[in-house]
């Protein structure tokens, strides 16, 4: 029994898992304060010290990661000893629209998720939208799938499934602002002004995307349950603006 207490906060002072960076911050002349998802242990925040030659080591949000984190309590910060697997913000670097779009949810998961919980789905969806952001640019609704799974995964999902005054599922326009659930034309008709547009093709299969009501819709329920006070990240508003342009 002690023996096996004692390996769990041996665990909890060191560990290594894959890892994504969300934000970096200046600590001192020499160091950082970086913010990783990791695959399994969730966010953490730790200390990394950054020689004057770092080509090896990139520490920009997006960057894929191989990370340590170790420290003396595992209440304390922490220090991160990092191999850099994928430097994928730097492939953006010419791609001003898909690179918003990774600065902008590196940003939102870093201020919205709780630290050092686990989000195994979190962790997945946010890499696959970074390699798609990759491979495949700009690819905004793999970026729109990613805050709708943000909002599902810390509770706040929407619900498409039928009406929430009628029970119908056609003809489904509109979602309420107060309790995320899809309305159809004929119930909505009269607080239409209230509601907010259903993306028709959140929907319906054969329909066009449309990101920028989308990410209106995202970011109305990101900014009320979510960040609250903290407000939407500027980097969001940006990334609407240019899907706009």
């Amino acid at each position: 029994m002690i023996i096996d207490l004692l390996s769990d906060i041996k665990i909890q002072m060191k560990w290594t898992d894959c890892g994504i960076i969300l934000s970096s911050r200046p600590f001192g002349e020499r160091s950082r304060i970086l913010s990783i998802l990791t695959q399994n242990y969730g966010r953490f925040s730790g200390l990394i010290k950054v020689p004057k030659s770092h080509s090896r080591l990139s520490i920009e949000p997006g960057t894929f990661v191989e990370a340590t984190w170790n420290a003396r309590l595992s209440e304390h910060l922490g220090q991160w000893s990092l191999e850099t697997t994928a430097a994928m913000g730097a492939k953006l670097l010419s791609s001003p629209l898909p690179l918003t779009a990774l600065s902008s949810a590196c940003q939102l998961t870093d201020q919205c998720l709780a630290e050092r919980h686990p989000y195994p789905i979190l962790y997945e969806e946010l890499k696959h939208l970074i390699e798609e952001l990759v491979s495949a640019p700009p690819a905004l609704p793999t970026y729109v799938n990613y805050e709708l799974a943000l909002l599902k995964e810390l509770g706040f999902g929407l619900d498409l499934s039928a009406c929430a005054a009628t029970g119908q599922r056609e003809n489904l326009i509109y979602i309420s602002p107060k309790t995320a659930r899809a309305v159809c034309e004929e119930a909505g008709e009269p607080y239409k002004s209230q509601l907010l547009p259903l993306p028709a093709y959140w929907v319906k299969e054969e329909a066009l995307p449309d990101i920028r009501s989308s990410l209106m819709v995202t970011g109305h329920f990101i900014a009320h349950h979510l960040t609250q006070s903290k407000g939407l990240p500027l980097i969001r508003q940006r990334l609407i603006d240019m899907v706009g342009k």
